[in-house]
């Protein structure tokens, strides 16, 4: 049996990546002995996804370090932690590059996933074999040089680089040569038989609580909304760094009897939230795949997005959702008050959602990922 080897940061993350990484190791290995390298991580915590017991967890570094902003150092006039703070960052450096350097080295395995730039520069620097090498990219890369240097100088060895979307393989295709440039969407774990009933005025938006999301753009958004129909409803499933900051948003607002923040849930908890909404809602700036958009979809729940992010333009169609191309918090408002009024016209998203589904579906996502793997 072939060996499948997938290096990522860690597991313990709510994120997209840490999805994608459980979702396709669970997919391999029904067919191949799939291990997971992870940067940072104890064997004795467990993994914010389900990982299957047959798949092989490696933890490289006990702990992840903390970030540090310099910015921040230098606004708060602590310039005398600047020295120490390059040094630990320094460290940080050798102690990843010691512990790759170990285990790519010894490294026995057929093929190699990745995903991002960091892990193709440390395959590329310490693996010597013969295995078929795929790095992935789950970001947008918002016309930013470095990263989009950086991503096509790690490349330089791999075979392939899988894109969740087409956008970004018309992007890289020409400039990564001989290394070739493939779309496969990003898969979900499953597909409920279950949809929503759609008779609700509750939305939902889940995601972590970070900056990129642009989550106070939604509360002010449920501002503009409450003050037209008070009914309507918002739960935000997730959590993160800007979690206060939000809550502390809600309370300033007077919105606390509308908008209720849960926390990270596991699975069955997020799907009865799912079932109790007629929109899912996503603020983001940037989304180079919204995995949340695909698995709201999966409950029949039609999407609102804005179209700065690349991803839901790729996923949500006139037919399956709205994109909105304001960031006016009255337009987006509007456009759900207009949606959530017109139960037909949410019906007719959820008929041809559940047709478009499928192309996300685990075996459809497999059969992608056949045509590529060295047999």
């Amino acid at each position: 049996m072939k060996k499948i080897t997938i290096i990522t940061m860690q597991l313990k993350t709510p994120g997209g990546i840490e999805r994608f990484v459980s979702t396709i190791a669970t997919m391999f290995a029904k067919n191949y002995n799939v291990e997971i390298i992870a940067n940072y991580g104890k064997s004795s915590n467990p993994t914010t996804f389900k990982i299957p017991s047959n798949i092989k967890i490696t933890y490289l570094t006990p702990n992840q370090p903390a970030e540090i902003s310099l910015k921040n150092l230098i606004t708060k006039f602590k310039w005398h932690k600047i020295p120490g703070e390059f040094k630990r960052r320094i460290n940080i450096v050798k102690t990843r590059n010691r512990v790759f350097k170990k285990c790519l080295e010894n490294l026995q395995t057929d093929i190699i996933i990745t995903e991002r730039s960091l892990y193709n520069s440390l395959v590329n620097r310490y693996y010597k074999g013969e295995a078929q090498k795929i790095a992935t990219d789950h970001n947008f890369h918002q016309n930013n040089q470095k990263y989009i240097s950086e991503l096509i100088n790690s490349l330089k060895t791999f075979d392939y680089l899988v894109v969740a979307t087409e956008e970004l393989k018309k992007f890289y295709e020409n400039k990564i040569k001989p290394t070739k440039c493939l779309y496969i969407p990003n898969p979900i774990p499953n597909i409920p038989a279950k949809k929503s009933p759609l008779n609700t005025k509750n939305l939902i938006s889940v995601g972590r609580l970070v900056p990129e999301k642009d989550f106070p753009l939604l509360i002010n958004v449920m501002e503009k909304i409450h003050q037209k129909d008070p009914e309507i409803k918002l739960t935000i499933v997730g959590d993160g760094l800007e979690r206060k900051n939000l809550e502390q948003l809600i309370k300033v607002k007077n919105l606390n009897s509308c908008i209720k923040i849960t926390g990270f849930l596991p699975q069955s908890e997020i799907a009865n939230y799912y079932y109790d909404s007629s929109l899912f809602v996503l603020t983001s700036k940037t989304e180079a795949f919204g995995l949340v958009l695909t698995e709201a979809m999966s409950y029949g729940l039609p999407c609102l997005a804005l179209a700065r992010a690349s991803g839901a333009r790729a996923q949500i169609t006139p037919t399956t959702g709205v994109l909105v191309d304001s960031t006016n918090p009255t337009q987006i408002a509007n456009e759900i008050i207009n949606l959530l009024n017109n139960r037909s016209k949410l019906q007719k998203f959820q008929k041809n959602l559940n047709s478009q589904i499928n192309h996300y579906s685990p075996q459809t996502i497999y059969q992608a990922w056949q045509k590529i793997i060295r047999k």
